[in-house]
């Protein structure tokens, strides 16, 4: 941490959040998902806009208790509103002469499909990002003045935190909604189901089929279900990517079971670099980790 300036501590908290928890997370975003209303009388994207361009629901004063809203709401929200305008506002040389929530700064209409909130979403933290990363920290210290509005004795470090805490809090909401419409589909499947509630029985009886997931022992095998590891490597359940998760564990009778079916013990994991023996090292399993190299 010596000699670290603050802007270099302020992009850090930023950039940890976006590329190791929040942007991983958006992959295989479907419209469904995008558009999906968790709640009767959730806010989204409505075309109530100039034309009938999109644009989030909001009322002001808000409500006591303000609507679930949609991923498609939070995703706009954080894109142009949090990252964007700001950016644009601040960073842009040719920036509308007003005030960092007017609209003339992210005039483009709002996407109505998923792949077009991403890369929204892409934009707006990359211009934001450059221009918070071409600041000194005398910049960072300085007022917003006029762009600021009602904030113009704020400092700059000031509404780079602030965006900070909005981005990742907003995020968070968008990464539950996921889970919340993934739990959805997985009840709807009697396979997937068992596996989640770690019911090794219910899986053996529904049986693996044709259609089975290539991450499902994998899942499986994080959750340490390893009863439903087995029933689903029985049942002839693909095996990528588990290995990682019972090497980590100490699990060497899974582990075992795995290589037997054809599971990669030179595979290299997305997260730590690392083969299913560097696992077993890391996590201190010695004994997995000289079977697996042996």
């Amino acid at each position: 941490m010596a000699g670290m300036t603050w802007r270099a501590l302020l992009l850090d908290q930023l950039e940890f959040y976006w590329t190791a928890h929040f942007r991983p997370r958006l992959a295989g975003l479907t419209d469904d998902e995008y558009w999906w209303e968790p709640a009767d009388g959730a806010w989204s994207l409505r075309p109530t806009g100039p034309g009938g361009a999109l644009e989030p629901e909001f009322v002001r004063p808000e409500p006591p208790v303000p609507p679930v809203t949609t991923i498609a709401w939070r995703a706009m929200h954080v894109g142009r509103d949090v990252l964007g305008k700001r950016a644009r506002a601040f960073f842009d040389p040719a920036a509308a002469d007003a005030v960092m929530f007017d609209a003339r700064h992210w005039p483009s209409p709002l996407p109505d499909t998923a792949a077009g909130a991403v890369a929204l979403l892409d934009e707006a933290y990359a211009l934001w990002r450059d221009g918070v990363a071409a600041l000194d920290d005398d910049a960072l210290l300085r007022p917003l003045g006029p762009r600021g509005g009602p904030y113009a004795e704020d400092s700059m470090a000031a509404l780079v935190q602030h965006v900070n805490r909005e981005v990742m809090a907003h995020g968070a909401e968008i990464c539950l909604l996921r889970d919340l419409y993934r739990a959805r589909a997985d009840a709807r499947d009697p396979l997937v189901a068992a596996v989640r509630r770690g019911d090794a029985a219910a899986v053996t009886a529904v049986g693996v089929g044709g259609g089975v997931s290539a991450s499902l022992v994998a899942e499986a095998a994080g959750l340490h279900r390893w009863d439903v590891v087995r029933a689903l490597v029985e049942a002839g359940a693909p095996v990528d990517g588990a290995l990682h998760y019972a090497a980590g564990a100490g699990e060497l009778d899974v582990v075992k079971l795995l290589v037997e079916h054809g599971a990669d013990i030179t595979a290299i994991d997305d997260r730590f670099q690392l083969d299913p023996a560097g696992w077993a090292d890391f996590f201190q399993h010695p004994d997995v980790a000289a079977y697996l190299r042996s």
